[in-house]
């Protein structure tokens, strides 16, 4: 009983310390926020009080804040930029806007592509002419590796020109087309060149524009095959393909040298000697060592043309009848 009695004691202090703290906070402050007030008085008794509900405080009186005095922000200074002139400064850096057009790409002829500057009316006098280059890579008619080219070009005060463009190889080929400028102007165009067909006949061809001088001609021989590729024949002029002819060079039994060689005199209808068949519109393939002993040529008949793009002769190259006619100039 007498823990008991001491726990309710402990109980009852605690409830008893919490009002009589909060009357102390709130007898701390007058109701104006002045000075503090008095505490009422106590009676001295040995009698408890009795329990009373605690007199509800005052919460002070919020005294109003004053406003700021609102202070003036300065206006924004406006810059003012100068409009665009017409003929505008080189000194300003002004970038030349570059755009292209191409014709249809194909291996060996030289296609137009179209440069122009879209923004040349408001270039001033003084930025031209505007130089640039056009880079690719290609592979040469020889099939070696792979070389870099570079095509200058030069743009008056028109806006534009034409570049002509020669791809050696077929295929995708990624353009860059950068100007000297500075600021410059920088395209990267990827193209698809189309391959020059091979064929039996030759193809229609307008020879005004020929000369008859022997370094503006070259052949070239591909004796490679495969599933894909076969035996040809290529006549370029001025590096632009005019013909390109399925030939056959010799079964794997027999041997075309290989190599950069003349083209030397004609026969009209010669005969082997070894072989005894007739060899319509021969042409001599100049090969140090032999003696006319290898050439290109036709053959009687027409058989032999289903065979061309394969190796399938003796080592010479045979070729359509139509095409070593008209190609010698019998």
């Amino acid at each position: 009983m007498k823990l008991l009695s001491h726990a309710l004691t402990s109980v009852l202090s605690l409830l008893l310390m919490a009002p009589h703290a909060q009357a102390q906070y709130g007898d701390s402050l007058s109701d104006d926020g002045g000075s503090p007030r008095p505490n009422p008085p106590t009676e001295a008794s040995s009698s408890p009080a009795p329990e009373t509900d605690p007199t509800p405080f005052e919460l002070p009186t919020l005294r109003p804040i004053a406003e700021p005095t609102p202070v003036a922000t300065p206006s924004p200074t406006a810059t003012v930029r100068p409009s665009p002139s017409a003929t505008p400064n080189t000194a300003t850096g002004q970038r030349p806007e570059l755009s292209y057009t191409f014709g249809s790409l194909q291996e060996g002829k030289r296609v137009p592509l179209t440069l122009k500057l879209d923004n040349a009316s408001q270039m001033s006098a003084s930025s031209f002419p505007i130089r640039g280059t056009i880079s690719y890579q290609d592979v040469p008619y020889n099939h070696s590796q792979a070389v870099a080219r570079k095509v200058t070009f030069q743009i008056d005060a028109t806006g534009q020109t034409v570049v002509p463009l020669l791809f050696q190889s077929p295929g995708r080929k990624k353009l860059e087309i950068r100007t000297q400028t500075q600021p410059g102007a920088v395209r990267n165009p990827m193209v698809f060149v189309a391959p020059f067909p091979a064929t039996t006949f030759p193809l229609p061809t307008d020879t005004s524009r020929f000369s008859r001088k022997p370094d503006d001609w070259r052949v070239w021989v591909n004796l490679q095959t495969s599933d894909t590729q076969r035996q040809y024949y290529m006549v370029t002029f001025q590096d632009e393909i005019v013909q390109k002819l399925l030939t056959s060079s010799a079964t794997p039994d027999k041997v075309t040298p290989l190599g950069s060689f003349k083209l030397g005199p004609k026969a009209e209808s010669p005969k082997s000697t070894i072989y005894e068949s007739v060899m319509p519109f021969w042409t001599t393939i100049l090969v140090p060592g032999f003696s006319f002993e290898y050439g290109n040529h036709g053959l009687v008949g027409e058989s032999y043309l289903y065979y061309l793009g394969t190796p399938a002769s003796h080592g010479c190259l045979r070729l359509s009848n139509k095409w070593v006619r008209q190609g010698s100039d019998w």
